[in-house]
């Protein structure tokens, strides 16, 4: 009976070596923690769901995407804020996000007319917020975001513009990762040598796909809040179509045809497989080359063509 139980664990465990590393390896999640959780104490306090509500309001009103480290920063330096404040300056800030509540409600109901002027209510604060305190540290923020917002990267018809462009660096970036089954990161060095390459190699494209490019900034949103939304089942799918993505665009000398299964052991054995094969920098390059590829990835993983709100702070 004893020689049978441990010939049992021994054979269970490649497997359960495999489940764990497909988790350890890069399993992201781009909003963490509960709406609920506690930021800021007092009173009134601050919680996570007030942070998300400005950042959501924010993206949807000036249609952007906060490229994450400047997301980051732009979280900390609010709370900090917030900490600081006397009540009521911190009820005003509570009052700008809650509106949210009234927004989405808006949304639901299909008054678009009435969402677009909440947002519009909101532009108004921030300018307001910004001009009354210049030197706040989350207002810098802010206001370089709103200089990149204008300034153009890649040449063509239509231009791409700052923030798009890296919206879709960081896209390329997720899925090249789940394809490889790591975190890749750039140095920025490597991106700056990326978005000068594809500002010639990007303008071959056809103006359709340009225009997809040219609306990264709300596709990179939809694509992390149906990956955090996603179940288990939806999130494999996407992990078996990076894989299957990587390994076509893996040079032919190293390339490799993606070996059969469905689970996360035999997601983290190909992954591994295309780690090994090259860099990461390499494998970013590639992908980012091939837009059309990478958007069909996307739509057959994570569904993206269905039920699509009109506004980016309803993806969540």
């Amino acid at each position: 009976m004893a020689r049978l139980l441990l010939l049992l664990i021994l054979l269970a465990a490649p497997a359960a070596a495999w489940g764990d590393s497909a988790r350890e390896a890069f399993d992201p999640r781009f909003r963490e923690g509960a709406p609920s959780d506690l930021i800021v104490d007092g009173t009134p306090r601050l919680s996570r769901g007030h942070l998300n509500a400005y950042v959501d309001l924010f993206e949807a009103s000036f249609d952007v995407a906060l490229p994450r480290q400047t997301e980051i920063l732009l979280r900390e330096a609010l709370a900090k804020g917030f900490r600081a404040a006397a009540a009521g300056e911190r009820q005003r800030f509570l009052d700008l996000v809650d509106n949210i509540v009234e927004i989405r409600r808006c949304a639901r109901c299909c008054h678009g007319r009435g969402v677009r002027a909440c947002l519009r209510a909101f532009r108004r604060a921030v300018d307001q917020r910004m001009n009354a305190a210049p030197d706040d540290p989350a207002h810098r923020i802010v206001r370089h975001v709103l200089e990149r917002r204008h300034s153009v990267v890649w040449l063509g018809i239509p231009e791409v513009k700052d923030l798009a462009a890296v919206a879709y660096l960081e896209t390329v970036v997720f899925v090249a990762s789940l394809g490889r089954g790591e975190a890749i990161r750039l140095s920025p060095g490597q991106i700056s040598a990326l978005k000068d390459y594809l500002d010639r190699d990007l303008r071959r494209l056809s103006e359709s796909v340009r225009d997809r490019l040219a609306l990264s900034h709300r596709q990179w949103l939809l694509v992390k809040a149906r990956w955090d939304r996603g179940r288990d089942a939806r999130r494999l799918a996407m992990r078996w179509q990076a894989v299957r993505l990587m390994a076509r665009l893996v040079p032919k000398n190293g390339g490799h045809t993606v070996g059969e299964g469905t689970d996360l052991a035999a997601y983290a054995r190909e992954a591994a497989r295309l780690k090994a094969a090259d860099r990461g920098f390499d494998a970013v390059t590639a992908l980012a080359r091939n837009p059309e590829l990478l958007q069909q990835a996307l739509d057959d993983g994570l569904a993206l063509g269905r039920g699509v709100p009109a506004f980016t702070f309803m993806y969540r």
